[in-house]
């Protein structure tokens, strides 16, 4: 599917208003023909929670659990791209004041800790109904 990301994963818990489906994520190492001569490799399960979808869904059951690829960008945004230009412009802005690297660089990190903060307590619930998942069984997905 194209502008979809999909990834599977199993049913973990299922309510009438929201299904749990735990996945692993795999670290690009995983899948590297040499990871055995290398850094072992990194799998770290992740559960998702699908507040809509429709079927019956079982426990232990195997599904696809799709996302539009427009809210991963959304999602690295986010996580990555937004904290570090706030770095730089915390990096940029103190070292100007105080024409101390170490005070700059310093402070650049430690605004990261208030940044992932409001990431966590505010935006997470604004965000949560932007991030919706859509979940299909891998017998249906395939035909």
């Amino acid at each position: 599917m194209e502008g979809k990301i999909e990834h599977e994963g199993i049913v973990v818990a299922v309510s009438d208003s929201q299904l749990t489906v735990r996945m692993v994520a795999l670290s690009a190492c995983s899948n590297c023909a040499a990871k055995s001569h290398c850094v072992p490799s990194e799998r770290k399960e992740v559960d998702i929670r699908v507040d809509h979808y429709s079927g019956a869904y079982q426990l232990g059951e195997r599904v696809m659990v799709i996302m539009q690829q427009c809210l991963g960008f959304k999602a690295l945004s986010i996580g990555y791209l937004l904290p570090f230009v706030v770095m730089m412009v915390c990096l940029l802005s103190v070292y100007q004041l105080t024409n101390n690297e170490l005070t700059s660089g310093l402070a650049s990190l430690l605004i990261l800790i208030p940044y992932y903060i409001m990431v966590k307590l505010i935006l997470h619930k604004t965000t949560r109904k932007s991030f919706d998942f859509q979940v299909k069984k891998i017998d249906n997905y395939l035909k």
